[in-house]
């Protein structure tokens, strides 16, 4: 009995690791008063889903498993913990029933898309069937411990049961499958075994030129100034791979799908659309969009009124070819770069003006005659690599026009020992495309930093030895998708700060207390010294 117990105490541990997702989703709920001063109970009882929904999914699969175990080794009888097992798996999946159904009416504003009802009626379904094949295993070990195993009935009652036992472990799986979807996106686990297929391309010149010719003001300002905004703050939940809520908005199709009253946006009408009302909510507020970080700035937000009610445009520019990530082929980049347009994920481009490319081709002539280093991003890209870091003499606020004339189409921007300061940075301008930056070295301040605005691309920035102070934190959290920034030696480099700019997001800021690597080899032996005594030739 003892390895029996053993087992069970290592099984009951896969739940134990959900401990801090669940008191994490659920504290701030409990801690929050609502308009009545009373904290949100019942949501909070909702979040504990994730937490109670790992032990029938383990225990069930465990009580499962030694049944088919025994009965492959034709071990006669049944495993003493399988009852106990089944009895904690049907009272967990009670539970976790349960709160599933408090959790969806919070979280996906009872919307009964297809994948959460399947996920919701088979789970309950589960809960039922588990906690009938914990009555019938226990009725059946009673009958085996009376002595009637020796039977033809009682060894076929058995064998029924491990049928049915088999049958509720599918039902398990395929609930926790349908429940990984809703959370990581659909596909999540097929598209890995199962990845599709590349679609051959066909006229991806002829069909790109035609559609970006095509664009109207409007069409323009959504690629330009809006889509950016959700793909950094809404595709992640509301995309091609989750569609939380059943909501997706990566698509025109989508996002305008079913009856217009149940629409998030209502062209023309942004004070009525329930995507301007979620996103201006307080932040406190656990209905507010998005559901991490800063939020959206009101300048953001004033783009997104005003897409609405000019009629909520929405070009699908589909490249002919989409390679990995969503991003086109090397023949859809060659049709896209010549037509002068960037390719985002998920198979939509934005156009580059033919007066801006002009300027920006410009300033890279004469940054290159200054010794900084201008390359293309990739082949046939529009994007720049600028790497000013070796430039002689430094790069200053001086060539900080020359710099504003390049910055639409910068991908990657290296500034590290330059001279430039906050005067500088203050005029460089708008940098949509931007996914590195580096500072490190320079006298780059808070307010300079700051003059960057919103970067909505930006992946990691390096600000080690400049002059930032603990106000850039704010900065740092206002950038979408950011989630690298290196403060060492800076007045951000302390661990108080660093916990309060990274609490609640995804934001990771490197600074001094860093671990350093350490070698996991053995040091190789030392030479023996070497004997500088002459010999005695007589010995």
């Amino acid at each position: 009995m003892v390895p029996h117990a053993h087992d069970l105490i290592g099984f009951l541990q896969l739940g134990h690791a959900q401990l801090d997702f669940g008191i994490a989703g659920v504290l701030p709920l409990l801690a929050q008063e609502g308009a009545s001063g009373v904290p949100n109970l019942a949501r909070a009882a909702g979040r504990l889903h994730p937490l109670v929904v790992h032990f029938p999914i383990a225990l069930a699969l465990v009580a499962v498993g030694m049944e088919w175990w025994r009965s492959l080794s034709r071990r006669s009888g049944m495993s003493p913990l399988t009852v106990p097992l089944l009895l904690i798996a049907a009272a967990s999946a009670i539970a976790s029933s349960a709160t599933g159904w408090v959790n969806a009416s919070f979280e996906y504003g009872g919307d009964d898309a297809p994948a959460l009802a399947l996920h919701r009626w088979i789970g309950t379904g589960t809960s039922v069937g588990l906690a009938l094949l914990a009555w019938w295993g226990f009725t059946l070990s009673a009958e085996i411990a009376r002595g009637a195993s020796t039977t033809a009935a009682s060894a076929a009652s058995l064998g029924t049961f491990r049928w049915a036992s088999l049958f509720a472990g599918i039902a398990v799986s395929v609930t926790g499958h349908l429940g990984g979807n809703l959370v990581h996106g659909e596909g999540y686990l097929t598209e890995v075994l199962f990845p599709p297929a590349a679609k051959p391309v066909e006229d991806a010149k002829e069909s790109t030129a035609a559609e970006v010719a095509s664009l109207t003001a409007d069409e323009t300002f959504f690629l330009q100034e809006v889509r950016p905004l959700l793909e950094a703050h809404c595709f992640e939940c509301h995309g091609a791979r989750k569609q939380k809520g059943g909501l997706r908005m990566d698509s025109k199709s989508w996002l305008f799908n079913g009856e217009e009253s149940d629409w998030t946006v209502l062209p023309g009408k942004a004070a009525e659309s329930l995507l301007v009302h979620r996103i201006e909510l307080d932040r406190a507020d656990p209905d507010a969009m998005p559901p991490e970080g800063d939020g959206l700035k009101p300048e953001e937000i004033a783009k997104l009124r005003k897409w609405i009610d000019a009629g909520a445009a929405y070009p699908n520019l589909q490249p002919a070819a989409v390679g990995a990530g969503g991003l086109p082929t090397a023949a859809t980049s060659a049709a896209l770069a010549a037509s002068g347009t960037v390719a985002l994920a998920g198979g939509s481009t934005v156009t580059i003006s033919p007066a801006v490319r002009a300027k920006a081709e410009a300033a890279a002539k004469t940054l290159a005659a200054r010794g900084v280093l201008v390359q293309p991003l990739a082949a046939e890209s529009p994007l720049l690599d600028v790497n000013a870091s070796r430039a002689n003499p430094p790069i200053g606020d001086a060539d900080a026009a020359l710099l504003a004339e390049i910055a639409p189409v910068v991908a990657n921007l290296n500034l590290a020992k330059s001279a430039i300061t906050d005067a500088g940075l203050s005029k460089i301008g708008a940098m949509p495309h931007l996914e590195r930056l580096r500072l490190d070295g320079t006298a780059a301040g808070d307010s300079g930093v700051g003059a960057l605005g919103t970067l909505p691309r930006l992946e990691s920035v390096n600000l080690v030895g400049s002059k930032i102070t603990p106000a850039t934190a704010k900065w740092l959290r206002a950038q979408p998708v950011l989630r690298r920034a290196y403060v060492w030696q800076t007045g951000l480099d302390a661990p108080e700060a660093i916990r309060a700019a990274t609490e609640g997001t995804k934001l990771e800021l490197i600074g001094a207390d860093l671990p350093l690597a350490k070698p996991t080899t053995p040091p190789m032996p030392e030479e023996p010294a070497k004997d500088t005594a002459v010999a005695d030739p007589a010995k």
